[in-house]
């Protein structure tokens, strides 16, 4: 007997991450508009896209939050929306799983999901940050924005995908597509083998792993809420039906326990663990990210991870790592389904936040560091 499972995503290959002509296009002029970013963004094409981008994520996002997704496909079909011809797409390969082999293969079928375009700063172009350049939605006079907007980030459970049980090439723009939802590829069984009783399948894990995250929803001022992540992640996936089954915070400065524990939803008690020092990259100890990463996940759970300390010695060598390794060979980026990741680097203008970050690149790095995420099968995202 062979057990049909959801899809996944296939070892790294461009031919899996295919670029929107919008995100392609960005790619071509990126090394020399990179010096004038908030004036190429701000053209007016661009500002017409980014619009266009940004609303429909906007509206993506806006969904009542009594709806919830407990199952997959919760939501019907839908026609191709015309905006989401600027998104980029994930591919994912459906795979079967033979108990007697003890061993995954391809099976017919193929699964598409959509992603914001790398395009423009790589944040919200209608936040603060290129001030009196800035775009404005219409009623917004000023750069307004917290600096921390997320409002071009497309999370899963908020992407239209579609997928399809066999290997014809039809047209995927005519496909059905559902607009929110868990798609087959959020999670699956994990098979272990038992000489004594067969092949038994344990239920998979939510787990969400935030590097920098301070307290959960208010660092300090209330005005500071916008840069807490917990309350954010806790919205956009505890909170839609998809509990998490960890949730584990690492904050390198010292935070008060109780205020800490204080500010956690009441149905993360049990499930939050704070660890309040900073991990590391070096071999051998226990601390060590990826050590930890892969005693935790499992292939098959869905995981969500944040990488955003800004500063810390241990940003650049996490993505090296995740870039350089064998997701076919116990490579810790096969655990990662999605990422959010604070690419800490030098242009103008947040090298003025970021204190001029040296010695870690420009945005053109930027650029190919995510689309290379993305190639390995990772929905990684560029967090405010």
């Amino acid at each position: 007997m062979q057990v049909i499972y959801p899809y996944h995503a296939p070892k790294a290959n461009s031919s899996f991450f295919p670029a929107s002509e919008y995100e392609s296009a960005w790619f071509d002029r990126i090394e020399s508009a990179q010096s004038h970013i908030c004036e190429a963004v701000a053209e007016p094409e661009h500002a017409n896209a980014s619009e266009i981008i940004v609303n429909r994520t906007l509206d993506l996002m806006s969904l009542p939050s009594s709806h919830q997704w407990k199952t997959y496909d919760t939501f019907n079909t839908t026609a191709f929306h015309p905006s989401d011809i600027f998104m980029s797409k994930m591919h994912y390969n459906r795979t079967c799983y033979d108990p007697q082999t003890e061993t995954f293969s391809l099976a017919p079928g193929k699964g598409i999901q959509l992603i914001e375009p790398l395009w423009g700063m790589l944040r919200d172009p209608f936040d603060k940050w290129c001030d009196k350049k800035s775009l404005h939605r219409p009623g917004q006079t000023n750069a307004t924005g917290s600096g921390q907007s997320k409002a071009h980030i497309m999370p899963q459970g908020y992407a239209p995908y579609t997928y399809s049980l066999t290997d014809d090439d039809d047209d995927e723009h005519t496909q059905h597509w559902r607009s929110h939802g868990l798609p087959p590829w959020h999670s699956s069984l994990r098979p272990s083998p038992d000489p004594r009783v067969g092949t038994a399948f344990a239920p998979p894990q939510n787990i969400h792993l935030d590097l920098g995250s301070s307290y959960f929803s208010i660092w300090g001022r209330q005005s500071e809420a916008a840069a807490a992540s917990g309350q954010w992640f806790y919205d956009t996936y505890h909170a839609r039906g998809q509990p998490f089954s960890r949730f584990i915070a690492v904050e390198v400065d010292a935070l008060e326990p109780e205020k800490a524990f204080r500010q956690i939803p009441d149905d993360l008690v049990g499930r939050y663990t704070l660890i309040n020092v900073g991990l590391t990259m070096e071999r051998g100890d226990k601390l060590n990210t990826i050590d930890m990463i892969k005693r935790v996940v499992h292939a098959e759970d869905f995981f969500v991870f944040k990488l955003d300390i800004d500063g810390a010695p241990i940003e650049e060598p996490i993505v090296e790592y995740l870039l350089a390794d064998d997701p076919e060979n116990g490579g810790a980026s096969a655990l990662i389904d999605e990422l959010m990741f604070e690419h800490h680097v030098n242009y103008f203008p947040m090298n003025i936040p970021w204190s001029n970050p040296q010695g870690v690149g420009d945005l053109h790095r930027s650029y190919n560091v995510f689309r290379d995420l993305r190639r390995k099968g990772i929905r990684a995202h560029s967090w405010p």
